[in-house]
């Protein structure tokens, strides 16, 4: 690495938890509901063992050879996520949540807004969060300066 080449990187750190949701717009009929939504509009709801992954960059600090310490970036983790939405009905249970869709692209973008703040805080931005409902369906948000 030359004097003018700056090196770039990120340190992800990776969540589970469960939770129990259900797909309705509340303005639409129940018959609109179940032709987007599909069976995720069952009435009685449905769960997921979903998959939090993020991203973060900074400045790495000379003398801990460190972006962030990962124990810091757990617990932020632990707090804000898991804390926050294992084992909860996210209709209901999460007051964050209150009114809102939870498709994974919303789940997303709340979640990141709930984080970013923290992250902030221990001197890395956001830079990707991808939350994962099944093996087979995720969604990725990449922000940028």
């Amino acid at each position: 690495m030359t004097a003018t080449q700056t090196t770039l990187m990120t340190v992800s750190r990776t969540v589970e938890f469960c939770a129990a949701h259900r797909l309705c717009n509340p303005a639409w009929s129940a018959a609109e509901n179940a032709r987007v939504y599909g069976r995720c509009s069952n009435p009685g709801g449905h769960g997921h063992n979903y998959e939090l992954s993020i991203s973060v960059s900074g400045p790495k600090d000379p003398a801990s050879g460190m972006i962030v310490n990962v124990t810091a970036l757990r617990d932020v983790l632990q707090a804000e996520v898991v804390e926050q939405l294992d084992h909860r009905n996210l209709n209901t249970d999460v007051a964050f949540l209150a009114g809102v869709i939870t498709t994974m692209e919303n789940l997303a973008e709340h979640i990141a807004a709930r984080l970013a703040p923290r992250l902030q805080a221990l001197g890395v931005r956001l830079v990707a969060l991808t939350l994962a409902e099944s093996d087979h369906n995720q969604v990725t948000v990449h922000f940028h300066d």
